[in-house]
């Protein structure tokens, strides 16, 4: 069966290229529209999609209110997030707030695709599109569990090196302790496996 998507977005031109762009996979399907937040909820009940795709900007009630609103509602629903900024500034934020993912408007629709199987598919969306290669090690690592030192002696630094490298990430991620960072790691699927993968491509 398709994966079913809602879209909401106050601009009717980008709602209907939206549409465009995910009528043409033949593994999508588009089941409704909105174009105000306070609508978003019942639409949400009255098509049941898989996934709502869900504008961050909307003038009437903030997109991360809504993401709110949708999953206390209809918790079966997978919102990924569309944003003008950067992903790396708001995917924090909409995890926090409920959604599964983040998406920058400028991005492919080849990614745009991807990212909605991903959290179609039961999967949070990373949104560690400002990361190092480095940084993502690290990252990985923290959400394994591993120490400092333990991470220091896996990739060949320094202790101290580490910690910059927590200090940075808990920077760009916005998050103030090494348990957030953990968590951060931990919801968006972050795992050793990842430092596997990563060897493996050097």
């Amino acid at each position: 069966m398709p994966i079913r998507v809602a879209i909401v977005d106050d601009h009717r031109l980008v709602r209907e290229g939206l549409a465009k762009i995910l009528a043409a996979d033949p593994e999508v399907e588009v089941v409704g529209e909105a174009g105000r937040g306070d609508e978003t909820v019942r639409l949400v009940r009255a098509c049941s999609p898989d996934v709502l795709l869900l504008d961050i900007a909307l003038p009437d009630v903030d997109g991360l209110t809504v993401a709110e609103r949708v999953t206390a509602a209809c918790p079966q629903v997978r919102v990924l997030m569309l944003s003008m900024h950067a992903e790396s500034e708001y995917g924090t934020a909409a995890l926090e707030r409920g959604a599964h993912g983040l998406v920058g408007k400028t991005a492919s629709p080849e990614r745009l695709l991807k990212a909605i199987r991903t959290v179609a598919s039961g999967a949070i969306l990373p949104v560690e599109g400002g990361l190092s290669p480095r940084e993502r090690e690290v990252l990985a690592l923290v959400a394994s569990g591993a120490t400092n030192e333990e991470i220091a002696d896996r990739l060949g630094i320094r202790p101290r090196t580490v910690a910059g490298h927590c200090e940075r990430l808990m920077a760009k991620l916005d998050v103030h302790t090494r348990a957030g960072l953990l968590a951060h790691g931990r919801r968006v699927g972050l795992s050793r496996a990842d430092i596997s993968r990563e060897a493996e491509q050097d």
